[in-house]
């Protein structure tokens, strides 16, 4: 590829930070988990290991592994490539052969405290507050009015795509850390929230965000217009569900395409999904889209409800309008704008709004005065606390509805911020610990290049709902997940981007064998005087002026670490360059860490073992 001489390169200096962000998975992933590790154990066979890789830094790695958004994939560099690999999938895979070897967790070593904290609500975020703390030695009651664990995982998600062991799984985890989970208990009934301030040292809400923000158009209040939380809550509990022939949801998230399934399973004949904006605005990852699809589900895009139409007062149907994209709004996605003259109607004898959630904040006294935000508890963003003392808040009680991941990853530092202020700290420097392991030989695995990302296998459409009864058809699996043999192949994908190409400026003879070799054409040389800094490079700064000046050039956004061009220099000018990171703090956390691949699991300080 020809190299334009007018066009001008930014050059970074290779520190801990750009290192460390080349690894754009474990960026991307709100709990900081080491995607890359374990999906290099796996392709190595070394299941176990690979599962206590990605289960130490989740919480609800049990629960991720089958309904997470998967943030790590819209990250994954293999993307630029072909496909990202299919990480929430491996991880599944992970936590299936584990559950099915009977290899027990290894439990850390715990130092009882006297602290006792309440976290009320026992949903993702609650569970992640209630394990972080735990973890230090705080005892921990956990409160939530449903009759199991789970929260929003097990009255907004099917069965069909989150088996309730999963949710179990992540539970009795937690509950082994001495952590006590009491359910059927709604604070401010059973409970006074004030009971809790007296007789706990912390107290953290993790409610999250379970009621409906209402369709505020015409015909909103007729018979048939049944709210997605409150849909797919009846349908989990297992209470009577009225879904009729044809049922339209409204909105575009996981619930819409939850809602749309179930209704499927219930006996419904026409589903549609509508949809404000277009399908690369959808937040779903695309197995989910693919398969609410594949089972029937009509999409329609770019419209919104302007009237729920009715006879007798029960629904019959709803008019649309359709719409444009405009200007970005605060969220950074295009605005919709309606197009006069556009109406639609599209029949319906259920009508599910799906279109966002609020906090249920009943249960907090008046005379505690909490300081509310647009209906939600405001809470210092550096610490989760909020204006009311020892109380805490995180989770989608407090950013709305979110995802499963991104509320676990809220809990977490809600739980660190909660011990600082239970241990007196005011503040906490992390330090890394940076180790460059330098190599003239590096081999990746076989085929790895070309294996296409391995389909995860689903159940036939036909096998999905053989019943005319809806509880049969709502807990048959529609996802079947990897065997031992595509695991192993899909995880082979990974391009291994903690190895990073470093060349010797003072072997390079600028000869350009690199350049040649390289399959990517990811290699350039160019004059030296094309190049730009952002901050003082001394390299650069000294070769300026330079009339012959040349410099090698890397583009490792497209680098897949084959090492061709290490194996090509006759000079030994190239190494590849293994990075791994450890990122501790002053009071004793791992935040974030992308080694031990290599090192076994069940060692003290390493991989789940005792520290």
């Amino acid at each position: 590829m020809a190299i334009d001489p007018l066009q001008e390169f930014l050059v970074q200096p290779v520190d801990a930070s750009w290192l460390q962000c080349n690894i754009e998975c474990q960026e991307a992933c709100p709990v900081g988990t080491n995607c890359r590790g374990y999906l290099n154990l796996a392709a190595e066979g070394r299941f176990e290991e690979g599962y206590i890789l990605s289960r130490e830094p989740n919480p609800v790695a049990a629960m991720c592994s089958y309904v997470c958004s998967a943030p790590c994939e819209r990250a994954c560099r293999r993307g630029d490539i072909d496909r990202p690999l299919a990480i929430r999938a491996m991880k599944r895979f992970l936590v299936e052969w584990h559950e099915a070897s009977g290899i027990p967790d290894v439990m850390p070593e715990i130092t009882p405290r006297a602290e006792r904290v309440a976290v009320i609500g026992a949903g993702p975020a609650g569970i992640a507050v209630a394990r972080e703390l735990a973890m230090k030695g705080v005892q921990v009651t956990v409160f939530d009015s449903l009759p199991y664990g789970g929260g929003t995982m097990l009255i907004g998600v099917p069965a069909f795509r989150l088996p309730r062991e999963a949710i179990e799984m992540d539970v009795r985890l937690v509950e082994r850390l001495g952590v006590t989970f009491r359910f059927n208990t709604t604070i401010g009934k059973d409970i006074p929230m004030a009971d809790l301030q007296r007789d706990y040292d912390a107290v953290a809400l993790t409610a999250g965000a379970m009621d409906p923000v209402a369709l505020d158009i015409p015909g909103g209040d007729l018979e048939g217009v049944d709210y997605g939380v409150d849909f797919m809550k009846k349908a989990n509990l297992g209470q009577e569900l009225y879904v009729g022939k044809d049922v339209v949801v409204i909105g575009g998230g996981y619930t819409a395409m939850d809602c749309s399934r179930t209704s499927l399973r219930h006996g419904a004949e026409h589903v549609s999904i509508v949809y404000r904006r277009t399908r690369s605005e959808l937040v779903v990852d695309e197995e989910e889209l693919g398969e609410t699809e594949r089972e029937g589900v009509r999409m329609e895009f770019l419209a919104s409800p302007i009237e729920v139409l009715g006879e007798d007062g029960h629904v019959t149907g709803v008019r649309f309008i359709r719409n444009r994209l405009g200007e970005p709004d605060a969220s950074g996605r295009r605005s919709p704008v309606p197009i006069e003259g556009s109406e639609f109607e599209i029949p319906a004898d259920v009508v599910i709004p799906a279109v966002s959630q609020a906090a249920d904040l009943t249960f907090l006294p008046v005379e505690a005065s909490f300081e509310i935000n647009r209906g939600r508890v405001k809470v210092d963003p550096a610490t989760y606390a909020t204006n009311v003392r020892g109380v805490f808040a995180c989770g989608d009680f407090v950013t709305g509805p979110t995802t499963l991941i991104e509320a676990a990853g809220h809990g977490k530092k809600c739980a660190y911020a909660i011990d600082r202020y239970l241990a007196g700290r005011t503040d906490v420097t992390v330090t890394p610990n940076v180790k460059i392991t330098s190599s003239w030989r590096h081999d990746m695995p076989e085929f790895y290049d070309v294996l296409p990302r391995q389909h995860i296998p689903m159940a036939p459409l036909a096998a999905r709902m053989p019943s005319t009864d809806p509880e049969v058809n709502f807990n048959i699996p529609v996802e079947h997940g990897y065997d031992a043999t595509g695991a192993v192949a899909e995880s082979t994908r990974c391009l291994m981007c903690n190895y990073n190409i470093w060349f010797d400026p003072f072997r390079c003879v600028l000869c350009g064998a690199c350049a040649d070799v390289c399959p990517e054409g990811v290699i350039h040389m160019v004059d030296v005087n094309q190049l730009k800094t952002e901050g003082l490079l001394p390299e650069i700064e000294e070769s300026y002026g330079w009339e012959n000046g040349g410099a090698m050039i890397l583009d490792e956004e497209r680098c897949i670490r084959c090492a061709l061009c290490v194996k090509r220099c006759p000079f030994d000018a190239i190494t590849m360059e293994r990075f791994e990171l450890q990122e501790i703090s002053t009071d004793g956390r791992l935040y974030k860490e992308s080694y031990r691949d290599a090192q076994l699991a069940g060692t003290p300080g390493v991989a789940g073992g005792a520290r």
